[in-house]
């Protein structure tokens, strides 16, 4: 199959929104798991400690009831269900500090990373994704490759974090024999908090770094060939022969209201040459006079040539005709702050033609 012109581009431009909507809608977003899996870490060590007491008291207090009435204990699939469901219960009302809180923190991470996203694309299934020879192509490409990185360094960063603040309390373990157990037990947990403290710590730099890292790969994976960026314009702004088709069309439609509507006109207000303006006023029929049509250039020539072949008087008045351009409609009354410059002009008219408000029409 023969290569497009695009394949040998060199993708040099900036994404266009419309990229980074696309993109974003099939669920590509960048983010770092490594900044999820620390919060995550973080969140479950610090739900521990906090919620640790109650969890502990309330396993005490399941054990010693088991163990005090283990000899009233019957096992029969009459009592089975209800000892399961006890157990169950007691097993939530444990867990559940500690899972809310690695829930909630999970899903926090995921929208501070990406915002809300919701997108079906990744998790659909993809033939292409079978290929074998895609996924040899996979494991020899940069990111493969970053990757190794990345996970050789966590491996030697979290090491070397875990065997210091080990070798720190090395000195501490030895009068622990002498203490009671309960010591032994606080010592333990207080030890494993700071290795996991420190440890998370770290993997919170590194989750930072592998962010940057993650954003700046997104956006050159997104970059854009000059071709590119050309046909999405294109695209997002129409086909120029079909805008200058549509203008053209639109222009004939005005001429032909134009031709219809002008001979009927009073007066035409000018630029005198980039603005028309054509106003009717029936005393007898209207309140105010009505813009019958109004043009710039080409419509405003065509404009002023019918009133020519109408023999329809043609006053210039730059400040009027722009004012009435921009803020009247065709087909609308002229507004009661213009009535004092328009009722000069129709007077200015009329006298030229030897009518009268009263009598004309």
């Amino acid at each position: 199959m023969p290569e497009s012109k695009d394949s040998f581009q060199e993708k040099t431009e900036k994404p266009t929104g419309r990229r980074r909507q696309e993109s974003r809608r099939k669920g590509q977003v960048a983010k770092s798991q490594d900044i999820n899996a620390s919060l995550v870490l973080l969140a479950g060590l610090a739900a521990l400690s906090i919620w640790g007491g109650y969890m502990l008291s309330r396993m005490m207090v399941a054990n010693r009831f088991i163990f005090t009435h283990l000899c009233r204990i019957e096992l029969t699939p009459e009592t089975l269900p209800g000892y399961f469901l006890s157990g169950a219960l007691l097993l939530f009302s444990v867990l559940a500090p500690v899972v809310a809180t690695i829930l909630l923190v999970g899903i926090a991470a995921n929208l501070l990373q990406t915002g809300w996203l919701l997108s079906a694309e990744p998790i659909r299934p993809k033939l292409s994704n079978l290929n074998p020879m895609k996924g040899l192509k996979r494991l020899g490409s940069k990111r493969s490759a970053v990757e190794l990185l990345k996970g050789v360094l966590k491996l030697f960063i979290v090491g070397w974090v875990g065997y210091t603040t080990l070798a720190g309390l090395a000195e501490e373990m030895i009068p622990l024999m002498d203490r009671p157990v309960w010591d032994m037990y606080r010592w333990i947990c207080g030890g494993a908090a700071k290795v996991g403290y420190r440890t998370i710590l770290a993997l919170v730099i590194l989750g930072l770094i592998d962010l940057i890292y993650q954003r700046w790969d997104h956006l050159q994976s997104m970059k854009m060939t000059k071709q590119e960026v050309k046909d999405e314009h294109r695209q997002a702004e129409g086909d120029p022969q079909v805008k200058s088709r549509i203008r053209s069309i639109q222009l004939k439609t005005a001429l032909r209201r134009m031709r219809k509507d002008v001979h009927k006109a009073d007066v035409v207000i000018t630029n005198p040459t980039e603005i028309a303006i054509a106003l009717r006023y029936d005393p007898a029929t209207m309140t105010a006079p009505v813009v019958l049509a109004k043009g710039k250039r080409k419509l405003a020539a065509r404009i002023r040539q019918i009133a020519l072949e109408h023999d329809i008087p043609i006053v210039e008045n730059k400040p009027l005709a722009q004012a009435l351009y921009k803020g009247v409609e065709v087909g609308q009354e002229v507004p009661g702050n213009f009535y004092q410059a328009v009722a000069e002009i129709l007077a200015y008219v009329y006298r030229l033609r030897g009518d009268s408000y009263g009598n004309y029409h």
